[in-house]
């Protein structure tokens, strides 16, 4: 229904509806409108509702109707039109004309108005006027529909834009513009540049807008701009003038984005790069960077001045010509392995222009330059290095002979690197180890970290020139490890570090303790607690003139609690050596036969364990006669006083050990711990030693006992931690 919006193209072809009620003028009409204008074709109709059929049916460029209609007038037929959506020129071409109807016409919209006279010259007028009608009505529509693909563009795009008048007033933004610039639209309507551009950033608005005009293909510029917060921003901008026919401005249409990270980036790289550029030409290192095919490009001062050729030497030559200890294929396959950004080192030797040479570490990374494979080499004179390994090898082979048979230990050298240069001693071949696991290494690659940071620390003494004496625990084997310097002419030239193996020593030495424990604790009981029974001996011995019966009586319990004491305290001092050859035993067999050993009076043994354990028998029978002698004694004692006939004991099976309980009067809880210390006993004929015997028993064999309350409230002694018989 409407006119096409295409672009205006003016050799398209023009299609014309005439519309008048004497239908022989109509198509005399057409016929001269097709021939005075090339391209145009002509469609009649007689009634204004005939007309509108054929528009709504197809599209005209252009509308010419007769003013007088059968049905209704030219104006009112346009106002129809004008409703029905065509918005085509319509040219009003009427027999009846009048100042009043032409005014009224041009008013009401219509495009044009032509009166009809005689004579053919009419028709080329009407032509002439319907091609000027449509071809302003196809440019409108095409500017129309440019402007509309314009404003479309500014609204959508992800770039701010700003439209300037030709005095450089902000006329329009988009909401990008808003957002970069935190302005509100209003806020910006009107003003000029200066509102949003720092002042740093151009001299004047007409030094811009000279710029601006003198660029034909538009003027770029990177400026820093100001937000409405006050926050400074840097932007790109685009700007470009739009002007006239004439070459007049008409506006100024500017793209920018915020790149204020980009600038910190790209100014941050900058720095960088300047840093860089600077320790390249400054470093201390001696530098040089070489192509994939080993043709050095460029090379720092300090390469330079210690090889001692120039720059132009040395640039457009082999790295091998330089180092004599690269070999070409070598070299190519190494640099075939490395990626980007690989790093390896290794150790040459620079030819240097006098004929000397330069060992050197290398220190070389592959990178990608524009697409480009370069290899960065950083090398470092390591002269003074090789002499002190030099020097330090001279002193590992003056210790070699000293220490290759060290005892029980071994001796080893290490550098200031912590690098171990020997490693000698019979111990490294009880591990499993030689002297070659140890070359090279440090002890980070040898042993665990917590091991390593202290081996560090006083291997970093030594170089201080202080000595230290520690232990240390590997593997379950204990060792006494003494550090010190080796001192050469200029000062410490190595450290040494010698090893032995203290496992077997340091155990005899608690043996050698528990031994001295158990000896003073017997001597201590011997000068006190015998001492008593001694003095009443002799006391009642003094009254044996006297004919007294009881005395004589009291010295022979004396002399047996004497006796008992001894023999306790002599296996109180035997028993506490570890069971070194433990054999299969029967844990019932050995539990009655116990039994018969002890005086039990009217007690009784229940034996309820089918088992039989790792132990030595001898000393698993000690243990059974003082529980058993225990359990009987304190039962005894509580039958006295009337709180029972005859204990029972009872041995039984634990999943781990066994147990011996009785259902005796028990131990109070609070006193539980107390009972397998020496000298404690509640009895007044019990020597407090018994139970200390159980307990070193169980330790020698390592076990555990613990006593706890049997089912009948009586002792109950459980040892768990029993090893079972072979198989």
């Amino acid at each position: 229904m409407t006119s096409s919006p295409d672009a205006f193209e003016a050799d398209r072809p023009v299609r014309v509806l005439h519309v008048d009620d004497e239908p022989g003028f109509a198509e005399m009409t057409a016929a001269f409108l097709e021939r005075e204008s090339e391209g145009t074709t002509v469609e009649t109709a007689t009634t204004a509702a005939e007309a509108l059929g054929l528009l709504d049916e197809g599209q005209f460029d252009c509308v010419v109707s007769d003013y007088n209609l059968a049905e209704t007038d030219g104006l009112a037929f346009f106002e129809s039109v004008r409703a029905a959506g065509v918005d085509a020129p319509f040219i009003l071409f009427t027999g009846r004309g009048s100042e009043e109807i032409a005014s009224e016409a041009i008013s009401t919209g219509v495009s044009d108005y032509l009166q009809k006279e005689t004579g053919n010259g009419q028709y080329a007028v009407l032509a002439n006027r319907v091609r000027n009608a449509v071809d302003q009505h196809r440019s409108r529509t095409a500017l129309e529909a440019s402007q509309k693909r314009l404003a479309l563009f500014v609204e959508q795009s992800p770039l701010g834009v700003i439209e300037y008048d030709e005095r450089f007033r902000i006329v329009d933004v988009n909401e990008a513009a808003t957002e970069i610039l935190g302005y509100d639209e209003g806020e910006l309507r009107g003003h000029t540049w200066e509102k949003i551009v720092a002042d740093a950033s151009y001299e004047n608005v007409d030094a811009v807008t000279s710029a601006l005009m003198e660029s034909e293909g538009g003027y770029h510029s990177v400026d820093e701009n100001v937000r409405r917060d006050g926050e400074r921003i840097v932007c790109e901008w685009h700007n470009r003038v739009v002007t006239d026919e004439d070459g007049e401005m008409v506006a100024v249409f500017s793209q920018f984005r915020d790149i204020s990270e980009r600038h910190r980036r790209e100014e941050r790289l900058r720095r960088t790069t300047v840093r860089l550029e600077a320790l390249f030409e400054n470093s201390p290192d001696m530098i040089n960077v070489h192509d994939h095919e080993g043709t050095i490009t460029e090379t720092n001062p300090e390469l330079c001045a210690k090889t001692g050729y120039d720059a132009d030497e040395l640039v457009g030559t082999s790295v091998w010509d330089l180092d004599e200890e690269i070999r070409p294929d070598e070299a190519r396959a190494l640099w075939s392995e490395m990626e980007a950004g690989d790093r390896c080192k290794l150790e040459g030797s620079y030819r240097c222009r006098d004929g000397s040479s330069l060992p050197v570490e290398v220190h070389l990374r592959r990178l990608a330059l524009n697409g480009e494979d370069r290899f960065l080499v950083i090398s470092r004179d390591i002269s003074e290095r090789v002499e002190r390994e030099r020097r330090l090898e001279a002193t590992t082979n003056r210790y070699r002979t000293l220490v290759e048979n060290v005892p029980d230990g071994g001796v080893f050298l290490f550098d200031e690197d912590l690098r171990y240069t020997l490693a000698e001693g019979e111990e490294l071949r009880n591990v499993g180890l030689s002297p070659d696991d140890f070359l090279g290494r440090t002890p980070y690659d040898l042993f665990p970290a917590a091991i390593a940071d202290e081996l560090e620390h006083y291997y970093r003494e030594a170089f201080a020139g202080n000595s230290h004496t520690f232990e240390q625990r590997l593997d379950g084997e204990q060792y006494r490890i003494r550090t010190l310097p080796i001192r050469g002419d200029d000062g410490v030239e190595a450290g040494m570090a010698m090893s032995q193996n203290v496992t077997e020593r340091r155990r005899q030495e608690r043996k050698l303790r528990r031994q001295k424990e158990s000896l003073e604790e017997f001597a201590s009981v011997v000068s006190h607690d015998l001492r008593n029974p001694l003095n009443v001996a002799e006391g009642h011995l003094e009254l044996i003139a006297t004919d007294d019966a009881d005395s004589l009586h009291a010295v022979r319990r004396a002399h047996r609690r004497m006796r008992t004491l001894i023999d306790d305290l002599l296996t109180l001092a035997r028993e506490g050596a570890a069971v070194e050859s433990p054999a299969d035993v029967e844990l019932a067999a050995t539990a009655e036969a116990s039994w018969l050993n002890v005086e039990t009076g009217d007690a009784s043994l229940a034996v309820d364990v089918d088992r039989s354990i790792r132990a030595d028998e001898s000393r698993l029978r000690q243990l059974f006669e003082n529980l058993l002698r225990n359990a009987v004694e304190h039962g005894s004692a509580a039958d006295s006083t009337g709180s029972g006939e005859g204990v029972t004991v009872t041995v039984g099976a634990l999943p781990d050990g066994f147990f011996v309980a009785d259902d005796g009067p028990g131990v109070p809880p609070e006193s539980r711990e107390a009972v397998f210390e020496a000298g404690y006993s509640t009895s007044r004929d019990g020597t407090g030693f018994g139970l200390r015997i159980v307990a070193q028993i169980a330790e020698a064999h390592g076990w555990s006992v613990a006593l706890t309350e049997s089912e009948t409230g009586g002792a109950r002694f459980e040892f768990s931690g029993v090893p079972p018989a072979t198989e």
